[in-house]
């Protein structure tokens, strides 16, 4: 019966605990649970090693004994009442972790754990069981075996360092480093050559002068000591790339002064006096941390001396102050060993110790003192990987996280296999697939809709940034519209065309124009009714050489058939060759081959602003293969006034240039040119025929 195996632990409850206690056992029993050497080891691992108070207890006899997740859930909810269910219900929350995930993500894991199992019972509970656990596992060929020994390695181990529980951390880490790391463990328990009872012995032997001396000098003192455990010699052999014989505090031990505050360095300078009178100290070894503390916080005086058979013994002294901090502060001895400030998960696991080393103390702890709160959140991507948020982020808020380019495009997600928007709360544990779209972009909505800081700073960016280029295409078509009805693009206009079109601000119009809101054709018509609107011609001579030089329109351009363009001179497209339209800020639309040297920069950097464009079919009826003889006086400056003329000014394509010196001092050239028709032609060779020292052109 389970009340009998308890009978000795109930005895040391209160009143009001064992009444608790008593209906929780006699509801277990009254559901017909069969014995079970596996629950009863449990509930002793609990009460008696882990110090579990009543209230912890009550919770755990149904969790053991009650063999199935569903039937614990089911029966907890209907027969012990909320609290019992929400402890129970908090641990069978946990999933499944991803092995290999956990190595690489244990502290956001250990996060999630301690948060999503909500309560500190819920802690102690899980640490109980994985110590049972891993008592039992078998070898590395047994897959739950390995599951269990990393869980503990990664997970609980930590845990149960963090709150203080040395024996039970301990444990755990001999037991992972022997299944996991066999020979090297039976290396280093060879090279000690000795068993851990002769070693609990030695640390006795080294105590029991200290302690007559502390009581002759009237110290109030107490000691604690321990042998170095083999996973703690295996770490520091890995961090200081030492053998065994290289570490030098296999035995350690504290002493802790109840000290008054204005006594404390004075008293810990005493201890080290009497220690080191009897025992030598090695002086490189000497670590002041009461006169400098160390930025965490942390205050004592560390020594390692020679103890009986020349062994080395690590020594920490330090007041029961500086005991409290280092061991439950800020300074705790698991943050400044890893590095961590810990502020969140800190608070967390001193309210964990402080359940485990005031047992008595949970009858005047309401649950809700118990309850585990952080403001963060611990969410699975599909693939197992763990994402810190906050407490009300959204959906949206974890796709921005995972990259700009997800969030933008973000149109919902699947939230543990169920279709949820992205204006969805996230809960901790929940496993987030997010759904994206193409034609999904950013609105000004969506900065409500998220909540997180990050979030919102990246959806205004990128509405800003769309806003921007909208902006700057509307200017462009409003710019070249203006042109073409030879009105000048200035205030005066821009003022009349927000009125026409009821804006409030130019950036109103031009985002406007840039979002095919409003249409382009209409500008004219806003200067139609008033004839002083009409402004001189613009005297822009390269926009006025839009057109090709023989007059003829040869493309067509998607949505902007009406508007002009020229060829852009870096690549000088010819009818046939490859071709898009690229609005400039200030010198129309330029037309580039698709292998023109400049268009992987335009076709990146300025996607907004590229348009479709193809040539009409006439135009290679257009195009002729012309061949030119120039003849004349030589002189070494021609072939560069021959090229400028036909690159600089015409900007057609040469296909071949040869230039012969002839006798006398004279010279034959002839050039293979591809020109837009017999215009074009004639007007190349009367330019030719004013160049100096050309005599004939042919």
């Amino acid at each position: 019966m389970i009340k009998e195996k308890l009978t000795n632990y109930i005895s040391t409850v209160s009143d009001d605990e064992r009444l608790v206690l008593l209906d929780v056992i006699d509801k277990v029993e009254a559901l017909g649970i069969s014995e079970s050497a596996d629950a009863d080891e449990f509930l002793n691992i609990a009460a008696d090693e882990i110090n579990a108070d009543a209230s912890t207890v009550s919770c755990i006899v149904p969790y053991a004994y009650l063999s199935h997740d569903k039937l614990k859930a089911a029966v907890a909810d209907k027969v012990f009442g909320d609290e019992v269910s929400s402890i129970i219900t908090g641990i069978l929350k946990i999933p499944e972790f991803n092995i290999e995930k956990i190595k690489s993500q244990n502290e956001n894991h250990i996060k999630l754990l301690v948060t999503l199992s909500g309560d500190v019972r819920a802690i102690i509970i899980l640490l109980a069981e994985y110590l049972q656990k891993i008592r039992h596992i078998k070898d590395l060929n047994d897959p739950e075996s390995v599951r269990v020994a990393t869980l503990v390695q990664y997970l609980y181990s930590p845990i149960a360092h963090r709150i203080g529980l040395y024996k039970v951390k301990t444990e755990m880490e001999e037991v992972c480093l022997k299944f996991f790391e066999y020979d090297t463990y039976r290396s280093i328990a060879d090279k000690l050559q000795i068993r851990k009872e002769e070693r609990d012995q030695y640390i006795k032997e080294f105590i029991e002068p200290l302690k007559k001396k502390f009581e002759q000098l009237n110290l109030k003192v107490h000691i604690k000591g321990r042998p170095k455990s083999i996973s703690s010699i295996r770490t520091k052999m890995r961090k200081q790339h030492v053998d065994v014989d290289g570490i030098y505090d296999l035995f350690a031990i504290r002493v802790i002064i109840d000290s008054k505050p204005e006594d404390e360095k004075s008293d810990c300078w005493k201890v080290y006096s009497v220690i080191t009178e009897k025992y030598k100290p090695n002086p490189y070894r000497l670590r002041d941390w009461i006169s400098v503390p160390k930025s965490s916080g942390y205050e004592s005086l560390h020594t390692t001396l020679i103890g009986p058979e020349g062994r080395w013994v690590e020594v920490q002294i330090r007041t029961e102050r500086m005991d409290e901090i280092a061991e439950k502060g800020l300074a705790a001895h698991w943050k400044y060993k890893n590095g961590t400030d810990g502020q969140s998960g800190g608070s967390i696991f001193s309210r964990i110790r402080e359940a485990i080393e005031n047992p008595d103390s949970g009858k005047s702890q309401s649950a809700e003192k118990k309850a585990l709160y952080s403001d963060e959140i611990y969410v699975f991507t599909p693939s197992g990987d763990l994402i810190k948020l906050r407490q009300g982020d959204t959906v949206l808020d974890f796709a921005f996280s995972i990259h700009s380019e997800v969030g933008s495009k973000c149109t919902g997600a699947h939230v543990n296999n169920k279709f949820v928007s992205f204006k969805h709360v996230l809960n901790n544990g929940d496993t987030i697939k997010v759904l994206t779209a193409n034609n999904q972009k950013p609105t000004e909505d969506w900065i409500k809709i998220a909540h997180s800081s990050r979030a919102k700073t990246k959806i205004r960016r990128i509405v800003d940034a769309n806003n921007n280029r909208l902006a700057e295409i509307g200017r462009d078509i409003i710019r070249q519209k203006l042109q073409q009805a030879n009105l000048q693009f200035n205030d005066a206009n821009v003022i009349k065309l927000i009125k026409y079109f009821d804006c409030a601000t130019a950036v109103e119009l031009y985002q406007g124009f840039g979002d095919a809101k409003y249409d382009p054709h209409k500008i004219k018509s806003a200067f139609a009714e008033s004839q002083d609107a009409q402004t001189p011609p613009v005297e822009e001579k390269k926009y006025r050489e839009a057109e090709t030089s023989s007059g003829t329109d040869y493309l067509t351009i998607s949505d902007m058939d009406t508007m002009g363009y020229t060829f852009a001179k870096c690549c000088k497209p010819l009818p046939g060759d490859k071709i898009f339209a690229f609005i400039t800020a200030d010198k129309g639309t330029k037309i580039h081959r698709y292998d023109c040297p400049n268009a992987q920069s335009l076709l990146t950097r300025f996607p907004y602003r590229v348009v479709k464009a193809v040539w009409k079919a006439e135009a290679s009826k257009e195009l002729v293969n012309a061949q030119i003889r120039l003849f004349g006086t030589y002189d070494m400056s021609m072939y560069s006034v021959i090229n400028n003329v036909i690159v600089n000014e015409f900007h057609v394509h040469m296909r071949s240039f040869n230039i012969t010196e002839e006798p006398g001092g004279k010279f034959t050239a002839t050039l293979s040119v591809n020109l837009m028709g017999d215009a074009q032609l004639n007007a190349l060779k009367e330019r030719f025929k004013r160049v100096k020292n050309i005599e004939k052109v042919m």
